[in-house]
C-alpha cells in the first residue's frame, strides 16, 4: 500500500461522488406502435439496419399516444431501435398502462420530464377503423351476501382469450397474462399479442407477438405461415427474412431456440 492510499484509507475519502445534472438525450417520438410501420419509418430515415458506428442513447417519448389505448411491445421495440443504432435508456410521458408495460420491460420511466414540442409526423396515415372483436368472457359472478367473507380459492390456470371471428386489418388485440386462441385468420395489417402462446387456426397474414410477458417458452402456432412480423420475447423476424423463409405458406410452430426464432413446419 502506497503512502497516498494509506492516507486516503485513514481519512475515509469516498470512492465515488454523485453529481445530479441534466443530460440532453435524443427523443424517439412514437406516433404508431405497429412494428411493421415503425420498421418502415426507421428504414426510410436510416437506410439498412446497422448503419453507424456506435449506439446513440435515447428515450422513447410516448406523449403523442398517451391518450390512446395503444399497447406497446417494448422488448420488440427496443430490439428494433438497437438495429438502427439507438439505445433506449427509458421512457417519458405515456399513460399509466404504458408506463407499467415499460417498467415490466426493465425500462425506467422518467415522469418529471417537461413536455417537449414533438415534431409533427411527416405524413399521417388514416387509421382503419378497428372492428370490435368478440371475446369469450366468463359469466358474471353472483353478488356476495352482505357480511360474508370473499371466497378465496386456489390460483388455477388462466383460461385463454378465444377469438372466433377473423382479426381484420387495423385491429390490435392483447391477451394479458394468458394465451390467445384465434379460430380464424389474422389478416394483413392486424396485430395479435399475448403474454403466453398464440394458436391461430387459420392463416397468419399480419403480426403475431407471443411471450410479451417475457415467457421464453411461448410459441406461435398457425395453419398457414404468411406473417408480416413474428416476435417472441422481443426477438422478431420481418420483411425479407420472412418472405424467403422455407416455412412460408406451411403449417408452422414458431419457438425461441438459443435466442433465435425458429419456424418448424409440422403435419
Amino acid at each position: 500500500m502506497t503512502a497516498t492510499t494509506r492516507k486516503a484509507a485513514r481519512t475515509g475519502a469516498p470512492a465515488l461522488d454523485i453529481d445530479q445534472r441534466s443530460l440532453a438525450l435524443t427523443h424517439v417520438h412514437l406516433y404508431e406502435t405497429h412494428l411493421l410501420k415503425l420498421t418502415r419509418s426507421l428504414s426510410e430515415r436510416f437506410g439498412n439496419p446497422g448503419v453507424g458506428d456506435e449506439r446513440q442513447p435515447c428515450v422513447i417519448d410516448l406523449a403523442a399516444i398517451a391518450d390512446s389505448g395503444k399497447w406497446i411491445d417494448f422488448p420488440a421495440l427496443v430490439s428494433l431501435l438497437r438495429n438502427y443504432r439507438l439505445e433506449p435508456v427509458g421512457v417519458v410521458h405515456g399513460n399509466d398502462q404504458q408506463k407499467t408495460q415499460a417498467r415490466g420491460a426493465d425500462l425506467p420511466v422518467f415522469d418529471d420530464q417537461p413536455l417537449a414540442d414533438a415534431p409533427a409526423p411527416a405524413k399521417s396515415e388514416p387509421e382503419p377503423a378497428a372492428e370490435p372483436e368478440p371475446v369469450e368472457s366468463a359469466e358474471p359472478a353472483p353478488p356476495a351476501e352482505a357480511g360474508s367473507p370473499a371466497p378465496v380459492g386456489p390460483a388455477g390456470p388462466v383460461a385463454p382469450m378465444i377469438l372466433r371471428h377473423p382479426v381484420r386489418s387495423g385491429t390490435e388485440l392483447y391477451a394479458q397474462g394468458q394465451d390467445m386462441v384465434v379460430m380464424n385468420t389474422v389478416g394483413a395489417g392486424a396485430r395479435v399479442v399475448a403474454d403466453g402462446s398464440i394458436y391461430i387456426h387459420g392463416a397468419l397474414k399480419g403480426t403475431a407477438a407471443a411471450g410479451a410477458g417475457n415467457q421464453t417458452e411461448a410459441r406461435i402456432f398457425c395453419e398457414s405461415f404468411e406473417p408480416e412480423i413474428i416476435a417472441i420475447c422481443g426477438t422478431f423476424l420481418d420483411g425479407e427474412q420472412l418472405a424467403r423463409h422455407p416455412a412460408w405458406g406451411k403449417r408452422v410452430v414458431v419457438e425461441l431456440v438459443d435466442g433465435q426464432l425458429v419456424a418448424h413446419p409440422f403435419d
